[in-house]
């Protein structure tokens, strides 16, 4: 049993004490007058933050055909499976989920507790804009290098690099994702590939790179003439790039997600805040909380 003169005084937990009545999970009822005061203990939470992806860049003016490289995919920090949890007394706790990048800009990072996933590098040639959780790919002038991943460095890391444009050739190289490199675009720019992670209950990708334009390329790394593919919601991933003979839009990154995973038994006091964010129960006894926006998490 936990000291309950301490929970009761110090000032971290005295804030999160609970005045609540008839909860049965995790909860000492201390007999205080007529009332009693209901303390919780804490939850154990697994989680994966996606932060939001990168957006891709686009054809500059007529002929010139530069740019074109593709977003780096938000980065990607887990706990699941066999990781260490995050262990958090009652409370409020903001959940902030990135929002992916427009075309050229770098995504916007997610946050749950200590665990900060870093957005994906926005693919355009402005300095540090290229790094993030994954490196945006490369652009086709002067064989720009790709951007950074796992910037700022986490272990196990967030994220890849960009692959290198290439000049001559026109090819743009692709943005990084979370479980592989983005390719040199004379190797055909492809996108890093994303992530699988199974917390929901089912495997889904997060975290892909965005793929590099090339001139002529009529693929799905992006197409002359017509904006660039965008990078799928609440997955993070990056966008594509394009180049044209005019000024196109690249692709907008994809927003991030965060979800986390509780015991059943602890779900009558978890609740989550704004109504996009849900909860439903997933296997081994457990309760997956989504959050697509930025919102709160209360117990």
């Amino acid at each position: 049993m936990r000291d309950l003169k301490n929970k009761l005084t110090s000032s971290k937990n005295t804030k999160n004490t609970q005045h609540r009545k008839g909860k049965s999970f995790g909860y000492q009822v201390l007999g205080f007058g007529s009332g009693g005061v209901a303390v919780s203990d804490p939850i154990a939470f697994d989680y994966l933050v996606i932060a939001g992806g990168g957006g891709g860049d686009y054809a500059s003016a007529p002929a010139s055909y530069h740019g074109g490289a593709g977003g780096g995919g938000g980065g990607s920090r887990t706990s699941f499976p066999g990781g260490t949890k995050i262990t958090l007394d009652p409370g409020d706790f903001t959940i902030t989920v990135g929002a992916g990048g427009s075309a050229g800009v770098k995504g916007v990072d997610s946050v749950f507790s200590s665990i900060t996933s870093t957005g994906g590098g926005g693919a355009n040639e402005t300095g540090s804009n290229k790094d993030g959780g994954s490196g945006s790919g490369g652009n086709s002038n002067d064989s720009k290098a790709g951007g950074s991943g796992n910037t700022p460095p986490v272990s196990p890391p967030q994220g890849n690099p960009g692959g290198a444009g290439t000049d001559p050739g026109l090819q743009s190289g692709g943005g990084g994702g979370a479980a592989g490199a983005g390719q040199a675009g004379s190797g055909g720019g492809a996108a890093g590939s994303g992530l699988a992670n199974s917390i929901t209950g089912s495997s889904v990708t997060y975290a892909r790179g965005g793929g590099g334009g090339h001139a002529g390329n009529t693929g799905s790394v992006g197409s002359p003439g017509v904006a660039g593919a965008a990078g799928t919601t609440n997955k993070g991933e990056g966008g594509n790039g394009v180049i044209g003979q005019t000024a196109v839009v690249g692709g907008a990154g994809g927003s991030g997600v965060v979800i986390l995973q509780y015991p059943n038994a602890a779900a009558p006091f978890v609740s989550l805040s704004p109504g996009a964010n849900t909860s439903s129960s997933s296997p081994g006894d457990t309760q997956t909380a989504t959050f697509t926006v930025t919102g709160t998490l209360s117990f």
